[in-house]
């Protein structure tokens, strides 16, 4: 399964899942932030990458002006190398969901490798927009940056993001840095 997301213009972006053979093709306007939404839906799948949050169920929703995606997640066996992510994505003709979906498809794939493409695709939009040229084109959301590198830091090193932790005299200690942060924005994937 390959994810691919793209800014086709101010306040548009279309998302390609390609499949064995087949292609499909979704659009989401900024009237939320879909893929802010979408990346907090797959990193709570994972009980490795923030354990207080995990979920083995998660959703997100797209606006369309006037339609609406809806993306439901299930996730078995995390460590497994098979197929263990199986997600439906239903596309309604409006956002009030009175009536039937007219696109209603089912996929699974492999967690890991499915991330791995989530993260190659965010990189290209880095590239291509970067982080205030991303925040003119999505109407003034933030590309998040902090869903971006935890994905990374998973896809690299199948481990949790170094995070700020309390020490035994109360006081603050970080095991992250913005050094840390721009290493792994530029470290090459080598999936």
């Amino acid at each position: 399964m390959k994810f691919n997301y793209k800014i086709t213009d101010a306040g548009w972006a279309r998302c390609e899942l390609e499949s064995s053979n087949q292609q499909f093709s979704f659009e989401a306007s900024c009237i939320s932030d879909a893929l802010k939404e979408f990346l907090e839906a797959i990193l709570r799948l994972n009980p490795d990458i923030d354990s207080e949050f995990y979920e083995d169920e998660t959703e997100c929703s797209w606006h369309q002006e006037p339609g609406l995606i809806e993306w439901e997640f299930n996730i078995s066996d995390i460590k497994s190398t098979e197929e263990n992510l199986f997600f439906t994505v239903k596309q309604y003709e409006d956002d009030s969901r009175k009536h039937r979906p007219f696109i209603n498809m089912k996929f699974s794939c492999n967690y890991d490798k499915f991330v791995a493409s989530i993260v190659t695709s965010l990189e290209a939009l880095l590239t291509e927009f970067g982080l205030v040229g991303y925040s003119e084109m999505w109407d003034g959301a933030d590309f998040p940056i902090a869903y971006y590198l935890k994905l990374k830091q998973y896809t690299i090193n199948k481990s949790v993001y170094p995070t700020i932790t309390e020490t035994t005299d109360d006081s603050l200690k970080t095991t992250t840095s913005l050094d840390y942060e721009l290493n792994l924005i530029v470290k090459n994937l080598n999936i």
